[in-house]
């Protein structure tokens, strides 16, 4: 999906916005640190899960439950691949 980066919670965390989302943003989380800024443009490609920050802050080094209260048993996005356009 092409979206734009709403804000960024962590290096491997950060939320999308866009029209055709259900709720208006989506959640996405990386294994790979990425160096994103709002209102950059990404495309992200990977799978869509099921959302536990208990289940996924150590994978994905999340940190504090806070950011992510909103999301949590909602969907997120795991990226496969994140790609930034200028």
């Amino acid at each position: 999906m092409t979206a734009t980066v709403d804000r960024v919670i962590t290096d491997t965390a950060f939320v999308v916005r866009d029209v055709d989302l259900t709720d208006g943003t989506l959640l996405v989380l990386s294994e790979r640190p990425s160096e994103l800024a709002s209102p950059q443009l990404v495309t992200v490609r990977g799978t869509v899960a099921s959302f536990s920050h208990r289940a996924l802050a150590d994978r994905y080094r999340l940190g504090p439950a806070g950011p992510y209260r909103n999301f949590e048993k909602g969907r997120a996005l795991v990226a496969q691949e994140v790609t930034v356009w200028d």
